[in-house]
């Protein structure tokens, strides 16, 4: 079974494609399952209490591991028995791919690519304004925007330090190119997942497999038809003094993805700001699973030994 992931910052598209592409007769993709994230290698307690979740999430009956689940094999083996399970009460005979969606995963990409040598990556990106404007509304984010836009920022840092290594099993699509022309684009996505195009994948709506009812909440507008209404609502959600914020805090992430700025991006920020949005974020990071960030920022640290690239370096999607 061949496998895929899809990665990007949180209110990026990952659902909208996630539903996409489960309209295909060849793709399943369950619910996030945060398996890299929020399972493997965490205490055995909280193991037991995540295949609860997964479980009622994905419909199965995962047994308990025997041990706890924390090496590359023991993580790439139990992976491989969730997603036998998933595809065994699925229904769906012809499927070949088995798709992930956790957004969680995207700082976790060079240990996943290491126990999945073989599976491919489709990272997604958006405008950062829009998605911290969105994140700022979500019940499991903090409301703060700017916090929200340095999450957006790190993010940001991850995809370029992937796409400088330039690996082949990775593709990078940008969330207002799909939503303008979702058939070339997804076309695009299918061919780097080497599948035929199926006009349902675009033309198809609201099919909520792989989102559970809890999520509906936030996740609802992703089971719509595939449109350009989300594109830009940071230019009436926000105030033109927030905009003016984001806009210094991010000048060269933003014009380095080709978004267009409305400031000049050079405003001078007050230590007040800076000081609560310090503080804001630590308040952030301490609510953060410890044991999930201590392996992150191990995984991030320079694997290969290559130094971390400037956040002014332009990142060019993936060629067609």
């Amino acid at each position: 079974m061949n496998k895929f992931f899809i990665l990007g910052c949180p209110r990026s598209g990952t659902t909208m494609v996630q539903q996409a592409l489960n309209r295909h007769s060849q793709i399943a993709i369950p619910a996030e399952t945060k398996f890299f994230f929020s399972f493997l290698g965490q205490p055995k307690k909280y193991q037991l209490r995540h295949i609860e979740r997964l479980n009622a999430d994905l419909n199965i009956h995962l047994p308990p591991p025997v041990k706890r689940i924390a090496s590359d094999a023991e993580g790439r083996d139990y992976y491989e028995l969730m997603a036998r399970h998933y595809l065994d009460g699925l229904c769906k005979p012809t499927v070949t791919c088995f798709g992930e969606k956790s957004p969680e995963h995207t700082g976790l990409l060079p240990r996943i690519r290491r126990m999945f040598p073989e599976a491919k990556f489709l990272v997604l990106y958006r405008d950062g304004r829009d998605v911290a404007s969105s994140l700022s509304r979500m019940p499991w984010m903090t409301p703060n925007l700017y916090v929200n836009f340095v999450v957006w920022l790190y993010y940001y840092w991850v995809l370029l330090r992937e796409r400088e290594r330039n690996p082949d099993n990775l593709y990078f699509a940008r969330y207002e190119d799909i939503v303008a022309d979702p058939r070339s684009e997804l076309a695009r996505i299918l061919d780097f997942l080497g599948l035929p195009y199926e006009a349902t994948v675009t033309e198809g709506h609201g099919n909520s497999e792989g989102v559970p009812l809890r999520e509906y909440a936030w996740k609802r507008r992703a089971l719509e038809r595939i449109g350009t209404a989300r594109v830009g609502v940071f230019q009436h959600e926000l105030s033109m003094d927030e905009i003016e914020v984001l806009e210094r805090l991010g000048k060269e992430p933003l014009s380095a993805l080709g978004y267009s700025l409305i400031t000049d991006g050079t405003r001078r920020l007050p230590l007040t700001l800076l000081m609560k949005l310090t503080l804001d974020l630590t308040r952030f990071a301490i609510r953060l699973p410890r044991c999930s960030v201590l392996r992150e920022l191990a995984c991030r640290l320079s694997p290969d030994g290559k130094p971390t690239p400037s956040l002014a370096t332009p990142v060019v999607p993936a060629p067609a």
